[in-house]
C-alpha cells in the first residue's frame, strides 16, 4: 500500500513539474510595471486563449484518467479471474471505489463540457 501511494505521489509530482515546464504561462514575459495594469472587459482573444488552455488541460486530465482507469480495470480483472472464491469477494469490495472514481472522472469531464457549451452559446 505504501509503495502504491509513493508511486502515485511521484507520478503526480512529475506531471505537475511537466505542466509547469512546458506551460506557455511559464514562458510568458512578466509585467514590468504592475501599477500600469488597468483592468477592463475581457477581450475575445483572451477568452479564446483561456478556452484553448482549459480544453487542453481537461483533455490531458481525461486522457490520463482513462489510461489509469483502463490499466486498473485490467489488473483487477486479471486478479479476479485468477483468484480463489475468498479473493474474488475481496476484489469485488475493491472495485466499488474504482467504479465511483471512474464515474466521477467521466461525469466531471462531461459536465464541464456541457457547461462550456452552454456558456459559449450564451455569448452569441
Amino acid at each position: 500500500m505504501v509503495k502504491k501511494s509513493r508511486l502515485f505521489i511521484f507520478i503526480s509530482l512529475l506531471f505537475i513539474i511537466w505542466m509547469f515546464i512546458f506551460s506557455p504561462i511559464a514562458m510568458a514575459n512578466p509585467i514590468e510595471d504592475p501599477n500600469s495594469f488597468k483592468p477592463g472587459p475581457i477581450q475575445e482573444e483572451d477568452a479564446n486563449v483561456i478556452t484553448e488552455r482549459a480544453n487542453s488541460i481537461i483533455g490531458v486530465l481525461v486522457t490520463v484518467g482513462v489510461v489509469i482507469a483502463a490499466v486498473t480495470l485490467t489488473i483487477l480483472g486479471i486478479k479476479y479471474m485468477m483468484g480463489s472464491v475468498e479473493e474474488r469477494a475481496e476484489y469485488k469490495k475493491s472495485m466499488i471505489p474504482y467504479l465511483i472514481g471512474s464515474i466521477l472522472l467521466f461525469a466531471t469531464s462531461t459536465i464541464v463540457g456541457i457547461i462550456a457549451n452552454i456558456v459559449e452559446n450564451m455569448n452569441l
